[in-house]
């Protein structure tokens, strides 16, 4: 080899020895002359020890078959090529494991003839462990561990089918936690986070390994029990009952007694839907809060007429009369800008209460389940709606600054209701100059009504209104439909960002949304900031803004300067 030649090569393997992919250099024989740094650390081999040595004991693969150790270039170059281009796992020198992305290119002579190989190589580890992670989210529940909404349908679909088949018997055990709200109000979500990873615990200890326990909603679970008559249901019930009881919750200087109230309902072929066994367990749960608590109650057909009455009586005749005179309360939270951290008035969430007999603000979570559940979610949505638009056009009568983004948040119903995104439009094309609206969606509910909602989308959009994708990343879904949600801000999910700052999972999962909103375009807003630590970590991550109690509390719109 000339003297260029050797100074050419030398100054190759200097510029390979900074970059961040693993180079391995093979002569003729597929013996290895040459590693980088990144090599050495993905393989475990120290060039020093690995010159010399044939490549299949420096690279072996797991699951493919090594190259013949008496194979020249021209054969090398074949079997390789025959094996790159795809995900392989690398054994590496301490036993360990490693997933990697595998390349190969010739090294030609003077005459053309291959004198060696050239073999590069990407770490996927982290990318793998996303890819694991985002998979085992799609089913459980980050939070407690249990399955969540629709891996417990899922199961629930097989186990009715089981029943249609004349298996069983199999029951349906739902379970809401008494003095949650009382926890989270006092204390904090922090605290709620930390009791419902304790019922979790306590629940996994008692349900058999064949049982399916998933997590329904804020503080409620719900346990498949096969192979399980009413008699053992009600026993398994009882024995989460005591277990729970004997709980005592403390945060900081606080003590909380714990109890649940579980509602059983049995699963037989009779049932036709997920949706009956489900509804008849949930008005057996809440017939079991209506006798006092801390009980279990196993559902007969007379219960769902007194649990729909109890409902009716309690709020549909309320939120008919708020409708009606507008007594609902208007409120709003900041979306900052995370560049700056400050709360301005510009961009902003308006979120929707309710007074109740002494004046007290009802939240959402209150009233919106029976809203939805009794057919009210379109009505309350045009309210909200119209309420906004008119407030708008008094802030511009008056002079004042128009907000540069206000987000009102839209139900599944809306999404699906032609009526209502006829209605949307029209409010959106009679705004104030300067005005605009940016309308918030579940996840979940635009994928369920993804034709409709990619429509409302593009039409809205036309009358300058902007769209937010809530709850983002629970799921591969939200992944895998993105793209055909034309969206201008990703919402990040709270339950990721809660903790970031110090669970490098939760803290990956935000990276990976906001990388994928920086590729799609889309600004990224966090949710759930709540503390210093927290906002910290969304700045260093990037994400455009934040939204939490960090900022201040809940306020009525009309106080907004």
């Amino acid at each position: 080899m000339s003297a260029a030649r050797n100074i050419e090569m030398n100054w190759c393997k200097v510029a390979l020895a900074t970059i961040g992919d693993g180079v391995i250099g093979l002569d003729g024989a597929g013996v290895v002359d040459f590693l980088n740094a990144a090599a050495e650390r993905m393989t475990g081999w120290p060039q020093a020890m690995a010159v010399g040595l044939h490549v299949s004991h420096v690279l072996p693969r797991i699951g493919v078959r090594e190259p013949p150790v008496d194979a020249d270039a021209a054969a090398l170059s074949a079997w390789f090529h025959s094996s790159t281009d795809s995900a392989t796992t690398l054994r590496m020198r301490d036993g360990g494991q490693r997933e990697v992305q595998l390349a190969m290119a010739v090294v030609m002579d003077a005459q053309g003839a291959p004198e060696g190989l050239v073999l590069t190589f990407r770490d996927l580890s982290q990318t793998a462990r996303l890819m694991r992670e985002l998979t085992h989210r799609a089913s459980y529940d980050p939070l407690t561990g249990a399955y969540n909404r629709e891996e417990f349908e899922r199961r629930f679909r097989q186990l009715l089918g089981d029943a249609h088949a004349g298996g069983g018997p199999h029951a349906l055990c739902f379970i809401d936690l008494d003095q949650f709200r009382l926890v989270n109000e006092t204390c904090g979500h922090a605290a709620g986070d930390a009791l419902l990873k304790q019922v979790a615990g306590v629940l996994q200890m008692i349900i058999g390994g064949e049982d399916v326990l998933a997590r329904m909603g804020d503080d409620a679970f719900a346990v498949l029990l096969a192979q399980t008559g009413d008699h053992r249901a009600m026993q398994v019930a009882q024995q989460v009952v005591e277990a729970i009881g004997r709980m005592r919750f403390g945060w900081g200087d606080r003590h909380f007694a714990v109890s649940c109230s579980i509602g059983v309902a049995p699963l037989t072929a009779s049932a036709h839907a997920i949706d009956v066994v489900q509804v008849a367990a949930e008005a057996a749960c809440q017939v079991a809060k209506d006798g006092g608590r801390n009980r279990v109650h196993l559902f007969e057909p007379a219960d769902a007429g007194v649990a729909h009455r109890h409902d009716q009586m309690r709020w549909v005749p309320r939120l008919e009369a708020a409708l009606e005179v507008g007594d609902f309360q208007l409120m709003f939270q900041d979306i900052v800008a995370t560049a700056t951290g400050k709360a301005s008035g510009r961009h902003l969430e308006v979120l929707l209460c309710l007074p109740d007999a002494s004046g007290k603000l009802v939240s959402p979570g209150e009233f919106l389940p029976a809203a939805q559940r009794y057919g009210l979610m379109g009505r309350i949505d045009r309210w909200v709606t119209a309420q906004v638009g008119e407030w708008l056009h008094w802030r511009a009568g008056t002079g004042r600054l128009l907000p540069e983004l206000v987000t009102i948040n839209l139900s599944g119903s809306s999404l699906g209701d032609a009526s209502f995104r006829e209605f949307a439009e029209e409010q959106a094309r009679e705004l104030p100059p300067g005005g605009s609206f940016c309308f918030e969606i579940t996840a979940g509910e635009a994928i369920a009504n993804l034709d409709e909602a990619a429509d409302f989308i593009a039409r809205m959009k036309r009358h300058g209104c902007r769209f937010a994708l809530d709850d983002f990343g629970c799921g591969l879904a939200s992944f895998a439909y993105l793209q055909r949600l034309p969206v201008d801000f990703v919402k990040i999910d709270g339950q990721f960002v809660a903790g970031a700052a110090t669970d490098p999972v939760k803290r990956a999962m935000v990276e990976a949304i906001h990388h994928i909103g920086k590729v799609m375009d889309l600004a990224t807003i966090a949710e759930r900031v709540e503390d210093d630590e927290t906002f910290a970590c969304m700045r260093a991550v990037g994400v455009d803004y934040c939204q939490g109690y960090l900022f201040g509390s809940l306020r009525p719109l009309l106080s907004l300067p």
